[in-house]
């Protein structure tokens, strides 16, 4: 039994997934990935995992005591649960979904991404978790039919903690798989890809493309990674889609995404958007326009979010002026540390500054239903809006 102090016992109080160093008293002789009930002065239970290394020192997986201290079968007991909540809510039917989102399933340190139900490709940021990733690896094995699983624990977050980036394969290796988005289909590379290969949380922003695309319009997909908005403004009715992205490996993967989809007429322009900017002023006359950016704000600090602020405003002006008079442009944000506000705010500067009348169609978009949330902010980090703009 572990005492949980302070601050620690506001937030178990609150649902929170995660319990500080600091707030921990009477761990001796408790070891790095142990499961341990959890309690407080004033009568609070949980159930957590041991971390040993880096200032969490429980991650939250009950609030209420412990149904078993076996690791192996409590990890089985979440990773069913996680599963249920994928069935209730459709995704699983698509074969392709997060299966484990962190906090929101309350195993704070992993992300589990599924896809064609073949394929897992896990994150770990957690010591205590590292622990188990092969047994993870099996248990998927036996209650999804997974058949190849690749641990991708390459985040800042563990270098933050002093954990060593890893990659590796458990049970067969399968490097590439092909999914599919309703009608569209794509190649995933979990190896090569960025993040997890492939992008699932932004999976029903582009399937709302559908509602915004008319016969033969010219589509501009900025920062189009493997060109999942792109080809499904194709498959919509778009005339001609026009890719920026600077990522080679990408950018093979996109044309073989474009010939598995039968898209007959696109551009690929393989540059950074900051090049074009410079080099492209006459590129212009679209239709729609997707900006679906990385995460330019990585850290809180005043001079990371100056720099990716600016970022921010460039492209998204850039792009918004490539509209010929009037249209469609989608702009997006995954980083945590550009709030629903500042994004707004963005969006705003940016459309007024540049003569631009503009509606917001609809409220502000989020992950897919398969990015599950508690109360944990930094889950909440994806916002995206469809916005008609007119020039002035």
């Amino acid at each position: 039994m572990i005492t949980v102090i302070g601050e620690g016992e506001r937030h178990l109080e609150r649902g929170t997934g995660i319990i500080y160093r600091k707030w921990v008293r009477a761990t001796h002789g408790v070891r790095n990935g142990d499961i341990v009930d959890i309690k407080t002065p004033s009568g609070i239970k949980a159930c957590g995992i041991y971390e040993a290394v880096g200032p969490v020192a429980l991650r939250i997986l009950y609030h209420h005591e412990c149904p078993d201290t076996n690791p192996v079968q409590v990890f089985r007991m979440k990773l069913e649960a996680s599963l249920r909540r994928r069935e209730l809510s459709g995704l699983r039917k698509t074969r392709s979904y997060r299966l484990v989102n962190s906090d929101g399933d309350l195993l704070s340190g992993l992300i589990i991404d599924v896809f064609d139900e073949k394929v897992a490709v896990i994150q770990s940021s957690s010591s205590a978790i590292d622990m188990y990733i092969e047994k993870i690896a099996r248990i998927l094995n036996q209650i999804i039919g997974i058949e190849g699983v690749f641990e991708k624990s390459t985040q800042r977050s563990r270098k933050d903690i002093g954990l060593e980036p890893r990659k590796r394969w458990f049970l067969k290796k399968i490097k590439q798989v092909t999914i599919e988005e309703n009608e569209a289909k794509f190649i995933v590379n979990v190896e090569m890809g960025q993040k997890t290969g492939f992008y699932l949380d932004q999976r029903m922003n582009r399937l709302e493309l559908y509602r915004y695309i008319g016969y033969r319009e010219r589509v501009l997909d900025v920062f189009a990674y493997t060109g999942a908005f792109g080809v499904h403004a194709w498959l919509a009715g778009a005339s001609n889609v026009t890719f920026i992205e600077e990522d080679p490996i990408a950018v093979a993967l996109l044309r073989k995404n474009l010939e598995l989809n039968n898209v007959k007429s696109y551009r690929i322009i393989n540059a950074s958007i900051w090049d074009v900017i410079r080099e492209n002023p006459s590129l212009t006359g679209f239709d729609v326009v997707i900006v679906d950016p990385p995460a330019f704000i990585q850290k809180s600090d005043k001079r990371s979010v100056r720099r990716g602020l600016s970022a921010y405003y460039s492209s998204y002006r850039w792009s918004a002026n490539r509209i010929q008079r009037q249209g469609i442009l989608y702009l997006s944000s995954c980083s945590y540390f550009l709030t629903r506000e500042m994004f707004l705010n963005v969006v705003n500067d940016v459309l007024m500054d540049s003569n631009l009348d503009y509606s917001i169609l609809g409220s502000i978009k989020g992950a897919a239903p398969d990015h599950v949330l508690r109360r944990a902010e930094y889950l909440d980090y994806l916002k995206g809006a469809y916005i008609y703009v007119e020039k002035m």
